[in-house]
């Protein structure tokens, strides 16, 4: 049985990937299969980088991207079709992004673990792949209290009220879209239809003002009753740790953080703009004195805001690990 990663990248966040592919290497295995799902054909830089090493591979089923495009296409279509007492106001339309990460299920990995590129990994993702063979939906992070407060989760219990019961237990089956674990297979062609037929039927509506990867995937787990399981419920476990950039209390040691005392699976640095981080990596680069004594100066002088990416000592460690 095959085991790999997932993750979807183009030029644009060729920065990020680096430190991403450097973070799994430096900290859980050389060996692991990596598998670059192209963002767009804008992928010059992610392909020179692939050749570079020996377990990364791009990712060229072109009928498996164009039938996950035509899926959500179908979806957009139906969310602006459909009549909204907000107006104008309903919606952002607007291409679903990242959508094509839907496509590691239909990849050449038995199990897989899908990571966002914007992501640095600090520890070895084996009970990851281990939860696979007792659950169906493997995640780690604390969605569920945002949506909580997005009140997300009160516009789906219209739809899944029957099977789940109320918005409290419905929370708990809420996941974000940047870490998640899943077998090959698990969201088959016809499932695409019933869903399709579904939301056509009027649970379009859930998505209110506005329809994201994120809550499609949530959607598509929520209908297919997969068993989850989310390590953040396991307040005594090693891996219950905080995730998010946005947590200031991680503590760093020797490149790898922690949140009291406990080592973090992974860091998403979410909210962290593609130009700030193509900031970052050129300060980094450049030659100048007492660069970091004169950051928040140049910040200052240049209108930027390198200095208030929260660790980015740490990412820049990743990104540059194996350069001069």
């Amino acid at each position: 049985m095959q085991q790999g990663i997932y993750v979807v990248a183009n030029n644009n966040v060729y920065d990020q990937l680096v430190a991403l592919l450097n973070s799994v290497e430096a900290n859980y295995s050389r060996d692991i299969p990596i598998c670059v799902i192209p963002y767009n054909n804008d992928i010059d830089l992610i392909k020179k980088e692939i050749t570079k090493r020996k377990n990364v591979s791009l990712f060229e089923n072109q009928a498996i991207i164009e039938k996950w495009e035509r899926f959500v296409t179908r979806v957009q279509a139906l969310y602006y079709d459909y009549p909204s007492e907000l107006g104008s106001k309903k919606k952002k339309a607007q291409k679903v992004q990242h959508s094509r990460k839907y496509c590691a299920f239909d990849g050449e990995f038995d199990k897989f673990i899908f990571i966002d590129c914007d992501t640095l990994v600090f520890r070895p993702l084996n009970h990851i792949f281990q939860k696979l063979d007792d659950y169906d939906f493997i995640v780690h992070d604390f969605q569920r209290k945002t949506s909580s407060n997005k009140n997300t989760i009160d516009s789906f219990i219209e739809v899944f009220q029957d099977s789940y019961g109320s918005t409290d237990v419905l929370s708990r089956y809420f996941h974000c879209s940047g870490f998640w674990g899943a077998k090959r297979g698990a969201i088959t062609e016809l499932d695409l239809e019933v869903f399709l037929q579904d939301l056509a039927s009027g649970e379009i509506r859930i998505f209110g003002d506005k329809l994201s990867e994120q809550r499609l995937l949530n959607y598509m787990t929520l209908k297919k009753l997969f068993k989850p399981y989310n390590l953040t419920f396991d307040g005594d476990s090693e891996y219950c740790t905080g995730v998010c950039v946005t947590s200031k209390h991680f503590e760093e040691k020797q490149h790898i953080l922690y949140d009291k005392g406990k080592r973090l699976t992974y860091l998403h640095y979410m909210g962290v703009s593609n130009e700030l981080f193509g900031q970052l990596c050129e300060w980094q680069k450049s030659k100048i004195p007492f660069k970091n004594a004169l950051l928040p100066i140049t910040d200052k002088l240049f209108d930027r805001k390198i200095s208030s990416i929260p660790y980015k000592d740490v990412f820049v460690h990743y990104r540059f690990l194996y350069e001069a």
